[in-house]
C-alpha cells in the first residue's frame, strides 16, 4: 500500500517514465518477499495415517499444538487411516504447495514403499522433509516366568532349536514382522515367525504362553512390564533405552550387525517454498525443545526427536534402501 502510494504521489509531480518503470519493478519485486513474511496468516493442517487415540497421534497434536503457538496460528491434526498411508499422503498433495498443507509420515512409509510394487506417491520425490519428531525403539519380550532371561538365552535356544520358537510380531509386512526377518538374518538363527494384529494380542499370546518372544515398540507394554508380567530382553536400538536402561541392547547381546528403530517426522508437498518450510522447520524444532513437551512425549513411551530437515530426510531414504532389501532378501511378493 505504500508502494502505491509512492506511485501516486510521484505522478501528480509529474517524475520521468523510468523512474516510475523502476519503482513498479520494486513493488512488483518486493510483494513476494512481503507475502512469504506474512506467512502464516491462517490455519494450518496436519495429515496423518494414524486413527485418533494412537500414541503417533495423541503426540502429534500435543507438537501441533506448540509449533502452532510459536507460529502464531492454529495447526490442526486430521485422521486419515489407510492402507500405506496413502489417504493422508494424497490429501497433502491434494492442496497448494503454500506450507499450509503438511503430513506426518513416518518409518511405516519407508516399509511401505518397499512392500508395494507401485504407491501412488513417492515419499522422496512427492514430499519434502520439515522436522523429525519422535524416535521409539523396539523390544524383545517375552511372559515374565519364561526360562528366557535375556537375548543370549533366546539366540542359545534357537541354535539348539532351528525353527522350533515361536516370535510374534504384528502383522506382515508391518516394521516389527520385518525386523525380526532382520534380525534372523544377523543372528544367524532360525524361528518361526508369527503375526498378530496388535499390541494387546501379543500381550495375551505372551501371556498365555502362545509364543516364546514377541517385538514391539516399548509404548504398548508398559504396564505389563511394570507390572512384570513380561521381561524385555533387548532393545533394537544402539543406545539403551530411556525407559529400560538395565536393558541391554542387541548389540550388547552379540548382535553388533543389527538396529532398527521406528520414528515419525513432519513432511511438506515437494514445491513448498524454502523460507517457509525452514519457518515451519524452526518453529517444530524449538516446541520439541520445551521441556514439558519431551515429558509429555516420555509419558507416552516415546522419545522426541527434533531431527532436522537433511537428517530426516536421509533416515527416509535409507530406510526404504533398507527394507527393499530385506523384502528381496526374503523373497516377498510385493502387494
Amino acid at each position: 500500500m505504500r508502494t502505491l502510494a509512492v506511485l501516486r504521489f510521484i505522478r501528480c509531480k509529474t517524475v520521468p517514465a523510468i523512474l516510475l518503470a523502476g519503482l513498479a519493478a520494486f513493488a512488483c519485486v518486493t510483494a513476494p518477499a512481503l507475502a512469504q513474511t506474512a506467512f502464516p496468516n491462517r490455519t494450518i493442517r496436519i495429515f496423518t495415517q494414524f486413527p485418533p487415540g494412537a500414541v503417533s497421534d495423541i503426540s502429534l497434536r500435543i507438537l501441533a499444538d506448540r509449533a502452532g503457538a510459536r507460529l502464531g496460528t492454529q495447526i490442526i491434526v486430521q485422521n486419515q487411516p489407510s492402507a500405506a498411508g496413502v489417504t493422508a499422503a494424497r490429501e497433502a498433495l491434494a492442496s497448494p504447495a503454500d506450507g499450509y498443507t503438511l503430513a506426518m509420515l513416518s518409518n511405516a512409509t519407508a516399509v511401505s514403499a518397499a512392500t508395494y510394487k507401485k504407491m501412488p506417491f513417492d515419499p522422496l520425490t512427492d514430499f519434502v522433509a520439515v522436522s523429525g519428531m519422535s524416535d521409539f525403539a523396539y523390544l524383545f519380550l517375552t511372559n515374565y516366568g519364561s526360562s528366557l532371561h535375556s537375548l543370549q538365552d533366546f539366540l542359545s535356544q534357537a541354535k539348539d532349536k532351528p525353527g522350533q520358537l515361536n516370535v510374534g510380531t504384528s502383522a506382515a509386512g508391518t516394521t516389527p514382522y520385518l525386523t525380526a526377518l532382520l534380525f534372523k538374518k544377523a543372528a544367524g538363527v532360525d524361528f518361526a515367525i508369527v503375526p498378530y494384529k496388535g499390541a494387546p494380542d501379543l500381550t495375551v499370546a505372551l501371556l498365555r504362553n502362545d509364543i516364546d518372544v514377541a517385538i514391539n515398540a516399548y509404548g504398548g507394554y508398559r504396564e505389563a512390564l511394570t507390572d512384570k508380567k513380561l521381561r524385555a530382553l533387548a532393545t533394537t536400538t544402539v543406545k539403551r533405552s530411556v525407559f529400560l536402561p538395565d536393558v541391554q541392547t542387541t548389540a550388547e547381546a552379540g548382535v553388533t550387525n543389527f538396529e532398527v528403530s521406528s520414528w515419525n517426522g513432519i513432511f511438506a508437498p515437494a514445491q513448498t517454498p524454502a523460507p517457509i518450510v525452514d519457518r515451519l522447520a524452526q518453529a517444530f524444532h524449538d516446541a520439541l525443545g520445551e521441556p514439558d513437551l519431551k515429558q509429555k512425549f516420555l509419558d507416552l513411551g516415546i522419545e522426541p526427536w527434533s531431527g532436522s530437515a537433511m537428517e530426516l530426510s536421509a533416515r527416509m531414504k535409507a530406510e526404504i534402501a533398507r527394507w527393499n532389501k530385506v523384502v528381496d532378501d526374503n523373497e516377498i511378493e510385493r502387494q
